[in-house]
């Protein structure tokens, strides 16, 4: 069979490294360690690189949980960028709808 295939997962970052920063120092390239979690209820550590070519990405604290894909052949993990929480719009909405329900809730 051709081409990979992946399968759900969900991770938890336990540490995010900054490999490099661009020259002019404003954009870094990060690494995160995870400890991953198959539907299967194996787990396993793992690197997991920034993706490439994405314009809505939000990178994740050390700490969250994550939905991340796993490649069944090789192991190899990447983020599942269907996550809301790995977007920026999402992670935007998430926040007014949180905001929202404060102003609503009439307990503090």
């Amino acid at each position: 069979m051709w081409g990979k295939t992946w399968e759900s997962a969900q991770a938890t970052i336990l540490v995010v490294n900054i490999k490099r920063v661009s020259s002019d120092g404003l954009t870094p390239t990060r690494e995160w360690a995870a400890e991953v979690r198959k539907a299967d209820g194996s787990t396993l550590r793992a690197k997991i690189d920034e993706p490439r070519w994405v314009t809505d990405f939000w990178p994740p604290d050390a700490g969250a949980v994550v939905a991340v894909e796993v490649e069944a052949k090789s192991g190899a993990v990447r983020f599942d960028m269907k996550d809301p929480q790995l977007s920026m719009k999402g992670r935007e909405k998430a926040q007014k709808d949180a905001f929202n329900r404060a102003l609503e809730d009439p307990t503090p």
